[in-house]
């Protein structure tokens, strides 16, 4: 019988080749050679998969994204106000760890975000990520805020202001982690206690919603 071949198994195998060598030397270091040396196969073989660098460099991306969604994406948007706060933590607090496998997924990410500076088909990946992780978090701040045993309501502007200032804490806290800056414990009690301010239940304007009053 004929080997059967998983097509899809031999591009990922590439793929986590690519991330080593970007994690090593960057974007610009990739080349189908490097490559081709971190996963031990023909550099003719990765150019049956990815005719160009270029499809190369923007498959590995959507791997990354893809795998980020799988791990940390939506089970369902929780309607409980505890349960919503406990997805939106663990949401928030996925990307501060010092484990050394975590460590190369986190700066091949930030090589990505960096080199979206100059390249339009990464950019469109990394924005439409970055977007859809707002959504996620401004739908479980409002379920978070939601009072108890009502429907969760869809978000406000100010669950939407609220959502994008802890998605920005939460990354930069992550940058400081990743150089080696701040304990991941420290990062972690930190968002801990600034998601805690945010998600207060009172009617006094946002932090970042500008002054404005939420309603409802």
């Amino acid at each position: 019988m004929p080997k059967v071949v998983d097509h899809d198994q031999r591009r990922a195998e590439i793929v986590m080749a690519l991330w080593q060598v970007i994690h090593q030397q960057g974007i610009d270091g990739v080349s189908f050679r490097a490559v081709a040396e971190a996963t031990d196969v023909s550099v003719g073989r990765i150019q049956h998969y990815f005719p160009s660098r270029e499809e190369l460099v923007l498959d590995g991306c959507r791997r990354m994204v893809a795998a980020a969604v799988a791990d940390h994406g939506p089970g369902g948007r929780p309607a409980d106000p505890q349960e919503a706060r406990a997805a939106l933590m663990s949401l928030l607090s996925a990307s501060l760890s010092e484990a050394d496998e975590f460590r190369v997924g986190a700066s091949v990410w930030a090589a990505y975000q960096a080199k979206a500076v100059s390249s339009p088909g990464i950019a469109a990946i990394v924005v439409d990520a970055l977007v859809g992780r707002s959504t996620l978090l401004a739908e479980l701040v409002a379920s978070a805020r939601a009072t108890g045993g009502a429907r969760s309501p869809a978000p406000t502007s100010a669950d939407s202001a609220d959502a994008l200032c802890l998605a920005s804490l939460s990354e930069g806290l992550a940058h400081r982690v990743l150089a080696g800056a701040m304990r991941a414990s420290e990062a972690r009690r930190l968002l801990d206690e600034a998601a805690a301010r945010y998600l207060e239940r009172d009617d006094s304007a946002s932090p970042c919603s500008g002054g404005r009053e939420r309603a409802r």
